[in-house]
């Protein structure tokens, strides 16, 4: 995997239509910025899926070691990153239906200061997948908005 190094807050991705995102196959994550603290809402904008009860996005986000990390996804179809992360981020702000994959960052309050990074690779299902049963070894539970390996 090759890391690019590079962050965006969500709102800057939204602003921006993800233009400095590549069309690449890789994996993103999803971070909680230094300073922020994680408080959740059932108040959502995109209704396309209901929300995960408060009590159990607080229950799992208390069993994890890393309070950092909230998601990890992939994108390996065409135009891989930019696509998917466009999808992502115009689900969060109620302009797309098909990204209901890591909702649950959407009810954080202010998800829209969490940060993005990612990494390009050949086989992002591979190395989602791997990513994540390294993360549940680790925290015996996987990220916050990652629901299955």
């Amino acid at each position: 995997m090759n890391n690019q190094g590079n962050r965006w807050t969500l709102k800057t991705l939204y602003e921006t239509s993800c233009r400095d995102i590549p069309c690449v196959s890789g994996v993103y994550f999803i971070w909680l910025p230094d300073g922020m603290e994680v408080q959740f809402t059932d108040k959502i904008l995109n209704h396309q899926a209901p929300p995960y009860p408060i009590e159990v996005l607080c229950d799992k986000y208390s069993k994890s070691k890393d309070k950092r990390l909230l998601y990890i996804g992939k994108a390996s179809g065409r135009k891989g990153l930019s696509r998917r992360i466009r999808q992502y981020v115009k689900y969060g702000w109620n302009e797309a239906t098909n990204h209901k994959g890591g909702r649950a960052v959407w009810q954080i309050v202010h998800a829209e200061q969490l940060v993005l990074t990612y990494e390009t690779c050949e086989d992002a299902d591979s190395a989602e997948h791997e990513l994540l049963c390294r993360f549940r070894e680790q925290n015996h539970v996987l990220p916050l908005a990652n629901w299955r390996t």
